[in-house]
């Protein structure tokens, strides 16, 4: 951690996570002069992701601040991880694998935490479908992963008071063409149909505004044709013509999100009017 003297305003750097919550007496190397010092208390930070590049470069990023982080790659682990911690902060992935981003924004919520959700897209090449969002499925903001080295702590410190954090260094994503990897472990068709949810939840993070007007309507097929295509055209960079012609991976994908995003709003309804 870096702390300014107060008598010569030099920069001073100590191991803070050894001290976290104390107060210590503190001697200038620069000047000789003595002064207290409260170390804030150490917070933790969940980065909750699908593509270990992405958890690596938030790492690489924070690497000087004097909060814990944490990190897991799926659904089921983020949930036993909110159980066991406080988090004053969650990186949420918006395709993490094993549950849609609004159902465990929903959970969090209902269990009464405060921690603060920044929603991260999943694919991070600058496709076409890319815009402002509409809409956060209530987080409290969102971040373009292009913009992890230059943004990202600048948008913890004005979510989370207190907490501390240095200087950012700068890096960047691989330059193999900007897109999420696939994994070596799975079938084509399970590489397929993991690729194609991530494009899903992409693409909604956008449009839900589109997404839920378009389920109310039954035409959402036809109100996001040009970012359906996009999101085929990704598809097909990634995966063998002859496995997308047997199966509509997108299509399913999409009805999968419609399902689950028609049960959450049920539920919210129901809720509203109880």
């Amino acid at each position: 951690m870096i702390i300014t003297c107060p008598e010569c305003q030099k920069k001073l750097r100590f191991n803070a996570a050894k001290y976290t919550g104390r107060r210590l007496t503190l001697n200038c190397r620069h000047c000789g002069g003595a002064f207290s010092y409260l170390v804030p208390r150490q917070q933790k930070i969940l980065v909750a992701h699908g593509e270990p590049e992405v958890c690596q470069m938030i790492l690489t990023v924070c690497r000087h601040d004097v909060a814990e982080m944490l990190v897991c790659s799926e659904a089921e682990m983020l949930r036993t991880l909110l159980r066991r911690h406080r988090f004053a902060a969650l990186l949420l992935d918006v395709a993490l694998p094993g549950a849609f981003s609004f159902e465990l924004i929903d959970e969090i919520h209902a269990d009464g935490a405060e921690t603060k959700i920044i929603l991260l897209p999943s694919v991070y090449n600058r496709t076409a479908y890319k815009r402002k969002p509409t809409s956060l499925y209530h987080a409290d903001a969102y971040l373009e992963l292009h913009h992890l080295s230059d943004q990202l702590i600048p948008l913890l410190r004005s979510l989370v008071p207190g907490l501390s954090l240095q200087s950012s260094p700068y890096c960047l994503l691989s330059d193999r063409g900007e897109e999420r990897h696939l994994s070596e472990l799975g079938s084509v068709s399970q590489q397929a149909e993991a690729l194609a949810a991530q494009l899903i939840a992409d693409i909604a993070l956008y449009y839900q505004d589109q997404i839920d007007l378009g389920i109310e309507k039954g035409d959402l097929e036809t109100r996001l044709a040009v970012q359906l295509d996009e999101g085929q055209r990704l598809l097909t960079r990634r995966i063998p013509r002859a496995e997308l012609d047997a199966r509509d991976y997108l299509t399913i994908a999409l009805k999968r999100f419609i399902r689950a995003r028609e049960k959450e709003l049920e539920n919210r309804n129901r809720m509203q009017h109880d």
